[in-house]
Parts: C-alpha cells; sequence; structure tokens
C-alpha cells in the first residue's frame, strides 16, 4: 500500500503508532481486537501520532516478530492479518502496516490476567463495547439473530390468528399452524416460542415492540404552546397491527391523505404510502429489539415527518457516508424480515431506498438518511408544501408535466360525485359495488343519504386493510365520539364493520 493510500484512508480504518508500546500493549492491542470486531483496518507503526510523520521503525524484523507475539498471546480467538513493511520518509527506514481482517469468529477478545474484554470501533477511537455490542457480537459468532432466540414463552401462551390470516390474505396460501412456525421460525420444534413469534403473534408480547406516534405544531418539537396535536402509542400488538396502525396516523394527520381507488391508490399525497410503508417496515424489522425502553418513534411536523428506530446500521457504517443507490442489504432480523418479504411488505431484493427516492422524483426537497452507532432516522418531506422541480429540473416539458389534481385545487374526492349523488360511478364499479353490498346489508334502513356518504368516503380512505378507531370516524364525521360509536355498533349489527380487538375496528371484506 502506498503512502498517499494510507493518508487517504478514513480514520475509523486507521491508527498510528510512533513505536511498539511493550510495557502497555493494549493501547495498540486493543485497536486489533476493535477492527477484528468491527469491518477491519491498519495500524501503522512508525508514524507519529499527531503531525502522522512516517519516520519509520529502527529494527523491522524484530518489531515484526514482537506484534505477531503479543497478538497470539494477547488477542482471542486468533484474528486475521498480515504485517507489511511500507515505505517511510527517509530511504534507510521502512514503517509496518498491522493489517487486520474483520472476523469470522466474532467475538475477539484482548486477554490479561486481570481480564477480557471486547473493544469496537467508535469514529476514530477503539473502545470497550456496551452490552448490546456485546451480545450482537455474540449472536454473530453463533450466526444467530435476536429474533431466532427461544423465550420462556410456549405454543398455548400465544395465538397467531392474525398471521395465518394475513398470510392467507396476501399469499393464497393457507397457513398450517403446526407445520409454518416451525419452518418459519417462530416456534421452535419444543414448542418454545422464539423472539419473531413474540414479535408476530397477537398478544405482541416483547416489551420493547412499540410505536409512539405524535402529530407536532410547527417545525420543532415544543416551538408552540400546547404543541402535540395528536399522538398514540401503539403496544402489545403483532408487528402486523403496529404496522397498520401507524400507517393509519400518518394518513390521519395529514391534510392530503393517500386514498385508496379500487386497486390503486391515489399518490397526489402529503406523504407517499410506498415510501412510508418501505421506511415503516424498515423501522419495523431492522430495529434492535435488544435495547431495553426502546421504541419506533413517529414525528410528523409541518413540513416534514421524521421516523426513528433504535439501533444503526448493523455493519457499522453511517448511511449518510454511503451512495445510496449501492447500500448494502443486510438483515439484522431475518426471520421477521423474511415473513415480511413473504407478505409482500417489502422487496427482497433490498431495492427499498430507490422507491423512496422516486417517490420524491419531481420535488426539490428530497428524503434524507442519517444512522449512527445508537439510531436509523429517516426524514420525509410533506409534498403537499415542499417544491416542485421545474420542466428542466424534472428533465419533463410542460406539456409532459400537466397538473395533478392537488396542483389544480381540487382533491379527488372534491372533484367528483359521490355514487348516490349522481347513479353513476366515476371509478366503474368499485363505489358502486360496495353501495349495493352495503344495502343488501340495510344499511339504508337505518342511516340518511348523507351519512351513507360519509361512510363510503371513509371506506374509501381505509378500506378493509386498515384499522380505525371511533375518533378517527368522530373526526372525520365531525361528530361527538358518542355518536360515533353509535354508528359503529349499528354497522356492526348489520356486518358491514367488525371489532377486532376493543377500541380497533375494521371495515367487513364483504368481496
Amino acid at each position: 500500500m502506498k503512502l498517499d493510500d494510507i493518508k487517504n484512508m478514513e480514520a475509523t480504518y486507521l491508527d498510528y503508532k510512533e513505536s511498539l508500546e511493550t510495557t502497555k500493549p493494549v493501547s495498540w492491542l486493543k485497536s486489533v481486537v476493535a477492527f477484528a470486531n468491527t469491518k477491519g483496518g491498519h495500524i501503522i507503526f512508525g508514524v507519529t501520532d499527531e503531525e502522522h510523520k512516517f519516520i519509520g521503525i529502527d529494527n523491522l524484523q524484530r518489531t515484526s516478530s514482537k506484534i505477531s507475539e503479543f497478538i497470539s498471546t494477547r488477542v482471542s480467538p486468533w484474528p486475521r492479518f498480515t504485517l507489511t513493511p511500507i515505505d517511510s520518509e527517509y530511504p534507510d527506514k521502512k514503517c509496518i502496516d498491522l493489517e487486520v481482517a474483520p472476523g469470522p469468529d466474532y467475538p475477539y477478545y484482548y486477554i490479561n490476567t486481570q481480564e477480557h474484554a471486547i473493544f469496537m470501533r467508535h469514529g476514530d477511537r477503539s473502545e470497550k463495547a456496551t452490552p448490546i455490542e456485546q451480545n450482537n457480537l455474540l449472536l454473530k459468532g453463533m450466526n444467530k439473530t435476536f429474533d431466532a432466540l427461544p423465550t420462556s414463552y410456549k405454543l398455548p401462551d400465544v395465538s397467531f390468528t392474525l398471521l395465518a390470516a394475513t398470510f392467507k390474505k396476501e399469499t393464497g396460501e393457507d397457513f398450517d399452524i403446526s407445520r409454518d412456525l416451525i419452518s418459519m421460525g417462530f416456534v421452535t420444534p419444543n414448542n418454545i416460542v422464539t423472539n419473531a413469534g413474540l414479535l408476530l403473534c397477537d398478544q405482541g408480547y416483547l416489551r420493547q415492540s412499540k410505536i409512539v406516534c405524535t402529530r407536532w405544531k410547527g417545525t420543532e418539537k415544543g416551538s408552540v404552546d400546547g404543541d402535540a396535536l395528536d399522538d398514540e402509542e401503539f403496544t402489545d400488538a403483532s408487528l402486523i397491527t403496529l404496522l397498520s396502525n401507524a400507517e393509519a396516523f400518518i394518513r390521519t394527520n395529514s391534510k392530503n391523505p393517500w386514498t385508496i381507488r379500487g386497486m390503486r391508490r391515489e399518490e397526489n399525497s402529503d406523504y407517499p404510502f410506498k415510501a412510508v410503508r418501505e421506511v415503516l417496515v424498515n423501522a419495523l424489522i431492522h430495529r434492535d429489539y435488544q435495547i431495553q425502553g426502546s421504541e419506533v418513534h413517529v414525528d410528523m411536523f409541518d413540513d416534514r415527518m421524521e421516523i426513528v428506530s433504535p439501533g444503526g446500521m448493523i455493519n457499522g457504517s453511517r448511511i449518510q457516508d454511503l451512495n445510496l443507490k449501492h447500500v448494502p442489504s443486510m438483515r439484522r432480523n431475518e426471520i421477521i424480515s423474511d415473513i415480511f418479504g413473504r407478505l409482500h411488505y417489502m422487496d427482497r431484493r433490498g431495492s427499498g431506498i430507490q422507491r423512496i427516492l422516486s417517490a420524491y422524483t419531481n420535488f426539490v426537497e428530497q428524503p434524507s438518511f442519517y444512522s449512527d452507532d445508537t439510531v436509523f432516522l429517516v426524514t420525509l418531506p410533506n409534498r403537499g408544501i415542499a417544491t416542485p422541480k421545474s420542466p428542466l429540473q424534472s428533465g419533463k416539458s410542460p406539456l409532459q408535466s400537466g397538473k395533478s389534481p392537488l396542483q389544480s385545487g381540487k382533491s379527488p374526492l372534491q372533484s367528483e360525485k359521490s355514487p348516490l349523488q349522481s347513479g353513476k360511478s366515476p371509478l366503474q364499479g368499485e363505489e358502486n359495488n360496495i353501495i349495493k353490498k352495503w344495502k343488501e346489508k340495510g344499511i339504508d334502513k337505518i342511516f340518511r343519504e348523507q351519512t351513507i356518504e360519509k361512510l363510503l368516503e371513509f371506506y374509501m380512505r381505509y378500506s378493509s386493510e386498515y384499522s380505525f378507531n371511533r375518533n378517527l370516524l368522530a373526526n372525520f364525521l365531525e361528530i361527538a365520539p358518542n355518536s360515533a360509536s353509535k354508528i359503529i355498533q349499528k354497522c356492526r349489527e348489520i356486518g358491514i364493520m367488525r371489532m377486532e380487538k376493543r377500541g380497533v375496528y375494521f371495515f367487513t371484506d364483504l368481496n
């Protein structure tokens, strides 16, 4: 390796030592351990620490032998490393490049008579690993993930009704409880529930499986008196329910929400559904569930939405340092990643970031990504107030670009009459079909035409796929919560709504 290559290397992967410290070898051996436990790196002996002047080593052969001896006696298991002489600034002296490769026998320890210590690389420093980092290294060494570990729960303690129903709906295949729970990793052959099972069971027994959603006034937390317009905490439920509830919260608190039109969604919305789904799914399946007392946070502001999940990138990289077109697809929780892929909640090909970015192709403001050792943050701009790109910026001619319904000042719901108003369906079937089935159930005998129209609009927003509660219905109809409860009860009695659990409702799928 040339001097220029070394000087241009990131400090995360590089340490300098003026000489070989033999009295306190931990001063450099901790970096050997840290590099082996993270992404590898180089220690250059014969370089001044402050000025980075390559002055060389006096006895190259003896120093190299000592380095190997210390590593063999003080680092366990033996890491992979090479020793290479490189030029110094003096023709009669050489420096030594100690290159340490990462893994694969994690974790690596520095050992002496007093301790066995695990070190990790944090930026340009080699520091003792946190308990969570130690656990992750142990799992990595066993080739296991957190969601595969068995828990104290047994199969009779939990149920998987929602998972089975969702699997049937999304794949068209029956979910065989006795077979699939074991083969997919939710239960061990001894009927012990794994962490993945706790995350996907109806009860949601893993305490840190939680989403906290808040709609803030203004553009910063605490910037306005009474700054929280709405907030919800979703917990004690399957990841499938948490995902659905978080999506419903975002849709409800968007001035221009996405709407479901037959088999497609209108994307002229503040936050595009595909981007929201992608970010939420990644926050749920790639977060670090070992961090106790942590949860996913969704914070909505006037101009943006921030989604924060516990745990950085699994390989220790920082997303802001990477080319977003070439971010490696790595799974922290393989079992729940696999089931979300089967349910078509995520793309198994690792193209999620590109789908997020493509939803903002026509806007100046773009999504941003940030990560460190403890968090992963995605910021989605509010497209309702974002700056549209000019035809030249977007690569489209004025004739190609046209105007969206939002730009023209009319939403899809405002610009179209309901089937009850006109007797004809602009959507050629979907709304008429819903009204027809509702009338077969007797809805026109218990509600006025105006109420049925509003319920239809509410249905087109949620369909039978997303949950809602009485407060969401009350806000939409601009009525009291008690009145909304009465409407829900009447709808349940005729079979067009159903209760999933206390306070959580769905429209009945009548197809």
